[in-house]
């Protein structure tokens, strides 16, 4: 079970997932070997799944960022979540309960680009309709508990 302690060492390792055991310690007022203890069992549970660095994909070179609903199917739901995982302009995948089966995050260098894959998409086998939201700006980009 995660506790108040835990909830505050998770807060700093997501702002900052590089912050050594001994400044978390001293941020939230434990030894850095209870920290170390802490973290670990978080990782062992799964609370804590990965350490990943967030980029940003326009200075990547993706002039282009959809957030496309992707209406399947039902007995096609599977097949269609598995052809999207193989591909590599999908950047962020989820399964809803609410107006789309499926919504995918998709990066692409330019416009004509992102008309093809969104076209792609909308071929494969149990696709009913696909509808991409083009972002224009990120007003908020975190991940908080």
């Amino acid at each position: 079970m995660v506790d108040e302690v835990d909830l505050k060492i998770i807060d700093k390792l997501l702002k900052n997932a590089r912050s050594t055991y001994s400044e978390i310690a001293r941020e939230i007022g434990l030894s850095d070997v209870a920290v170390m203890k802490r973290v670990r069992k978080l990782e062992q549970e799964g609370v804590i799944k990965k350490y990943t660095a967030i980029v940003d994909p326009w200075k990547l070179g993706y002039s282009k960022v959809s957030i496309t609903g992707v209406n399947v199917e039902p007995d096609k739901l599977f097949n269609v979540i598995e052809e999207l995982k193989k591909r590599d302009y999908v950047k962020h995948l989820v399964v809803t309960s609410g107006d789309h089966n499926v919504i995918a995050l998709i990066f692409a260098r330019s416009s004509e680009e992102m008309i093809k894959i969104h076209d792609e998409i909308s071929r494969l086998d149990g696709v009913v309709k696909v509808y991409p939201a083009i972002v224009s700006d990120v007003i908020k980009d975190e991940m908080r508990v």
